[in-house]
């Protein structure tokens, strides 16, 4: 189940701290009043970055089909995900001027978004959705950080009049097991013409942003994840792998994604490794194809 309804106590708690307003912060302009439009319902989400302590206000977007208004806190149902989505902050309760639910507590390293949805006259409308990190998405192009497989999702009924809060994220700890994944374009899929003039991945690992990659002189393109994950790094909100993690992949061409006519990612070329802590020397990977994403993939040991 992927969204649930707030008990009845918290739901009067928030209903009474926003029905009336509260004063709400937003980075991008001037404090502003989100006053809870008669008829509206609030829905809720938290991420929990408290293991890892590398997120800060505004960095998470839950992103969905939905359009976010920031001056009244509302949204409206947009199946073309065109945006803008509601940031998250961890500034504290609405109540208290900030941009979470109720009960949440300031500099904890949760971080929350509260919106009002207006129920429909008739039926119901469902609204999918999922989170990126704005930071990734704004300088690689992409920022998606929700789990693999089914997006988040919420249905609002007719007549509704109980508040939601719907299911978030934790943020697992990073681990100490490093990866890297290899393309040589000595050895590509015979079936089409591929230009290596620029080669880059993309992997679930970070949000799938593009990281670019360099010939390292021998048609072999190389990508070691420790050196751009981590703080004062490329990727800050990156860390290394942990056992039992699959991060998914794609290497991509020229701009032309490495999968065959059918979008399935192609192995031919591609090698992978890892390496935990305190070993000198990566160790082979086996590389798979996802049945369902039909990406590439490795796990980790």
């Amino acid at each position: 189940m992927r969204s649930q309804s707030i008990t009845a106590a918290a739901a009067a708690a928030l209903a009474l701290s926003l029905g009336a307003g509260a004063c709400s912060k937003d980075s991008t302009g001037p404090a502003s009043l989100f006053k809870r439009p008669a008829g509206a319902i609030a829905v809720s989400i938290v991420v929990d970055d408290a293991a890892n302590k590398v997120y800060t206000d505004g960095q998470l977007v839950w992103k969905g089909a939905m359009v976010y208004d920031k001056t009244t806190g509302l949204i409206t149902a947009d199946p073309s995900w065109a945006g803008p989505w509601a940031p998250l902050y961890d500034d504290g309760p609405m109540s208290a001027g900030g941009h979470e639910p109720e009960g949440a507590v300031a500099g904890d390293h949760k971080f929350g978004a509260v919106v009002f949805v207006m129920p429909p006259a008739t039926g119901a409308t469902t609204y999918e959705y999922g989170m990126i990190d704005q930071t990734y998405e704004t300088n690689f192009g992409d920022g998606w950080i929700w789990p693999a497989g089914p997006n988040g999702s919420f249905t609002v009924n007719a007549g509704a009049t109980a508040d939601q809060v719907v299911a978030g994220l934790t943020l697992k700890p990073f681990g100490t097991t490093d990866v890297q994944l290899v393309l040589d374009t000595g050895n590509l899929d015979p079936s089409a013409t591929w230009d290596p003039t620029t080669v880059s991945v993309k992997c679930s690992a970070w949000g799938w942003g593009a990281m670019s990659l360099s010939n390292d002189g021998t048609g072999k393109y190389v990508f070691t994840l420790s050196s751009v994950a981590g703080a004062g790094k490329l990727l800050p909100h990156t860390g290394l792998t942990t056992s039992g993690d699959r991060p998914q992949f794609v290497f991509v061409l020229s701009g032309k994604g490495y999968t065959s006519s059918s979008g399935v990612a192609l192995t031919d070329g591609v090698s992978a490794g890892t390496k935990a802590s305190g070993a000198g020397a990566f160790t082979a990977a086996t590389v798979s194809v996802d049945s369902s994403s039909h990406n590439t993939y490795i796990t980790v040991p």
